[in-house]
């Protein structure tokens, strides 16, 4: 066995085997006749650095993975990277305004070769930085949205869709970035409250009198293209089919019905603006009404529509301007602040403009109802299950998907236009073959849509592009395909797990995973979002350089419960750090003892009973609790709750194996009993073994420590052994715990130094099976058994048991008394004193909670000593 050093460095540790698992890949194997087990990494944009959501996400998959492999699977952890589109070109458009550059400057084709390079030069970072967590994927399979495999996977995708009638060119409302001149999807929309006003707007009636309706949006009303009501409300019944004159205009329009109108937001009555709002545009759908814009790509007012006073101004600028007006024209009744939701884009910060825009969709209706079907049928697992629901009713909702993107990065649509407007898309049986290079197009003048898909139109095909497809025969996508679970934040179950399921039914016929395993989001402390601009955000890595990666994934392995938001909290990284080093420390002391015997190393057929069958308490109690721990940890890790499975491991080797059995092994240890050191070595290794998938690096250094050539990665996961299970040993065990803890509570009532050895007298049914381990009890209580006693002595009960320790000749008694009555009359005092403060009422409503919470808190504490003390001055008087 190798010597350990006397304290655990994690850093040289993990250093050494990140660099062994760089270099020797866990390579998942095609051909193998396992079962198979696949998950895929939510891929990280190559834009990025790593941060606490991709560290608790790889840390979820790399522990399942690791587990997986352990049982006997053949697993693929598949690794890669995002393109990112809109982020990314922002990144290299700013390098090259550095050098006073833009992006026309260059030309498309001389852009784009820079923002290769770039990739190619920071890309990898993230991928890397994974790699310190202590990630297996298969590294030698990375992919990346915009390789060859994957490109040619998009590009059938859209011939596809665009040969079922699935895709369309058409106009609809979109997500519009005025700054990065693009659009945009849901996701890359952060929504933030911000305090607003309402305005309270008077349309002229054409029969006299006036509509009200209210807006956030006064300056859009100069194409407002109808009033609507609720066909419900009867404050307006009479009013229906009639007009009402728009503001500052000479224009009449319809007062309508729509249920889509809240009955009580503003006045109940809602202008309809079908260009520049989601909701007023399907209203317009549904009532035939025109579609002007008046706000263009810049986010400024223009068109005939609008008073020539107004045109070319920002739509926030003129604002004011528009208000004044409507006030002085005696249209404007009232304003009040009001909240809005105000949606941003996630990369300029820039407010997103809803505006009606040419662009290409994707009809999602049919694919979305294939996906239902399929969660009706059971097909896929939700965890936790109570966003099965929310996963249906963004599904039963869903809209059309703008799918095209105003930007140079990216897979380019393959659509050519000639020019009367006639589309081109290559044919499903050569989606390769360009339009231009088909010779039934010959002497056809062609020009390529500038536009590049949706990102999220690549990584919805992540869970089988990634491994071949549309190859079908590719020997990776036979094998592992559909994939086992999907690990992901709850936040993005809507815009990438839904689009990769209606993918995975509408292109491979069956679903893409069997289980979604949803995760909560890390917040910061005080449960807020971490973002850049709160600057409140935590660096995975500078958390890896302080305590190692082993103790960041015992934090987010401990807080992963039920799919719940968690707070970061730094003490699960240092009680992460404290635990490692307890388990070093306990296997060194094990090394000591363990002698050059019993120094080859344990396989998978290693029993502890391959030995003979072990005779002292302690070997049979912990073998006992092994088989619980076993069970437990392999369930929990199967249902995926790996917080209960990491405290179940935390509770066995803290409090279990090093506190109770390693010190109540000692004395056969130091007999130099050789079953002993056998079951503790059996022991230890099934230990570190559950613990692996948690904590990779320090488990695999001791496993290697141990004299196995086999790194720990590949060894077997252990097995309930039913014949280990002792009820017996467990009930005797458990008296003689009973016997020390009281033991030791005694000691602290007689004030007693922990070096000092007292006697102690036992009595009832369970005190003769404690003194048949009696070295064992001394030893773990520094005490010596007594066969009767005389005088005065403290006492306490347990089950079975009375457990006795006698004063006289220990402690003065009457100095030990005077001490506990002074003590018991500051108790006294200081609980009055609490008694009073919480008495009051104007003490409880004015001070700040944790004030109150402090004296609460020290005035049980009062009461529980206080209790202790009159018990032990009633024990002698």
């Amino acid at each position: 066995m190798k010597e350990l050093a006397k304290q655990y460095n994690p850093f040289e540790i993990e250093a050494k085997w990140q660099e062994r698992w760089a270099k020797e890949p866990f390579a998942a194997k095609a051909q193998s006749d396992k079962e198979p087990f696949c998950i895929v990494i939510p891929p990280p944009n190559v834009t990025g650095n790593l941060h606490l959501g991709h560290a608790f996400d790889n840390a979820i998959i790399d522990t399942l993975i690791r587990f997986k492999r352990m049982q006997g699977y053949e697993t693929l952890f598949q690794p890669g990277t995002d393109h990112a589109g809109i982020s990314t070109q922002i990144q290299v458009e700013k390098a090259l305004g550095q050098e006073g550059l833009s992006k026309y400057d260059l030309g498309r084709e001389a852009f784009l070769a820079r923002v290769w390079n770039w990739k190619e030069t920071y890309g990898d970072i993230i991928l890397e930085q994974l790699q310190r967590l202590g990630v297996s994927a298969d590294w030698s399979r990375t992919r990346f949205t915009m390789d060859e495999g994957l490109s040619k996977a998009v590009r059938y995708q859209f011939v596809k869709l665009y040969q079922q009638g699935l895709v369309y060119r058409g106009e609809r409302i979109v997500n519009w970035d005025p700054l990065s001149q693009t659009t945009l999807s849901d996701l890359e929309v952060d929504r933030e409250e911000r305090p607003g006003k309402l305005y309270t707007l008077a349309y002229e009636l054409a029969d006299g009198g006036a509509i009200r309706i209210a807006t956030v949006r006064p300056e859009t009303i100069f194409a407002d293209q109808a009033i609507a009501v609720h066909p419900e409300d009867k404050r307006f019944k009479h009013l229906v089919g009639k007009t009402a004159r728009i503001p500052l205009t000479n224009r009449w329009i319809p007062i309508i019905t729509d249920e889509a109108v809240e009955l009580d937001f503003g006045t109940g009555a809602l202008k309809i603006t079908p260009a520049h709002d989601p909701t007023d545009f399907e209203i317009g759908e549904r009532h035939n009404l025109a579609m002007p814009s008046i706000i263009d790509l810049q986010a400024k007012l223009f068109s005939e529509l609008v008073p020539e006073r107004f045109r070319g101004k920002d739509r926030f600028a003129v604002r004011p301007e528009v208000v004044e007006a409507l006030k002085q024209d005696g249209s404007l009744i009232e304003t009040k602040d009001h909240s809005i939701a105000l949606g941003l884009s996630q990369r300029t910060g820039e407010p997103v403009e809803p505006l009606l825009s040419k662009q290409w969709f994707v009809r999602t209706g049919e694919m979305a109802q294939r996906v239902l079907k399929g969660l009706d049928e059971g097909d896929i697992t939700i965890h936790p299950e109570r966003y099965t629901k929310v996963n249906r009713d963004w599904l039963e909702n869903i809209r059309d998907w703008n799918v095209s993107r105003q930007l140079w990065w990216g897979h380019q649509i393959p659509a050519w236009y000639d020019q009367e407007g006639n589309i081109y898309v290559p044919d499903l049986d050569n989606p390769e073959l360009d339009p231009p290079n088909d010779p039934r197009y010959a002497g056809i003048e062609l020009s390529q849509d500038p536009d590049v898909f949706d990102t999220w139109f690549s990584s919805n095909l992540w869970p089988f592009s990634t491994l071949g497809w549309p190859d079908a025969d590719d020997a990776f996508y036979q094998k592992f395909y559909p994939t086992s679970v999907l690990v992901t934040g709850y936040d993005i179950l809507f815009f990438w797990v839904a689009r990769m399921e209606m993918a995975g039914y509408q292109f491979t016929g069956q679903a893409p995973f069997k289980d979604v395993f949803l995760h909560g989001l890390v917040l910061d402390e005080k449960g807020q979002k971490m973002s850049k601009s709160k600057g409140n955000g935590i660096d995975p890595l500078d958390v890896i350089d302080q305590y190692g990666a082993d103790a960041l994934r015992f934090a987010m392995t401990y807080a992963s419960t039920g799919g719940q938001d968690i707070r970061w909290d730094q003490r699960r990284v240092e009680m992460g750090r404290n635990f490692n080093n307890k388990l070093w420390n306990a296997t060194r002391f094990a090394f000591m003892n363990l002698g050059a015997d019993n120094s080859a190393p344990i396989d998978a057929s290693s029993s502890a009973t391959s030995y003979h069958k072990p005779e002292t308490l302690a070997d049979r109690w912990i073998l006992s609790r092994l088989q619980y721990a076993v069970k437990e940890v392999t369930a929990q890790l199967e249902a995926y709750d790996l917080g209960l499975a990491n405290r179940a491991l935390y509770d066995f080797v803290w409090s279990e194996f090093c506190d109770w059995y390693l010190e109540a092994a000692k004395p056969s240890l130091r007999e130099g009993n050789a079953q002993t050191r056998h079951v503790l070595r059996h022991v230890l290794t099934s230990i570190l073994k559950l613990l692996h998938p948690l904590i990779p690096f320090i488990t695999s250094e001791l496993y290697e420590a141990l004299a196995n050539e086999e790194q720990l990665g590949w060894a077997s996961w252990p097995e309930v052994d039913a014949e280990l299970v002792d009820k017996e040993a467990e009930q005797a065990f458990a008296h003689l715990q009973n016997a020390v803890r009281a033991a030791r509570n005694l000691r602290v009532e007689a004030s007693i130094a922990p070096s000092q050895t007292i006697p102690v007298y036992l009595a009832g049914s369970a005190a003769a099976p404690i003194g048949g381990e009696a070295e064992v009890f001394e030893s773990l209580a520094r005490a010596t058994l007594v066969s009767e006693i005389s005088g005065v002595a403290l006492s306490q009960v347990a089950p079975e048991l009375e457990i006795r320790l006698p004063l006289e000749g220990l402690i003065d008694v009457e100095e030990w008394r005077a001490k506990q009555e002074k003590r018991l009359k500051e108790l006294l005092a200081n609980r009055l004193k609490s008694e009073k403060k919480l008495a009051n009422p104007k003490f409880v409503a004015n001070a700040p909670e944790t004030v109150v919470a402090e004296e609460k808190r020290r005035l049980n504490e009062a009461s529980e000593l206080i209790k202790g003390l009159e018990a032990s001055l009633k024990q002698i008087s």
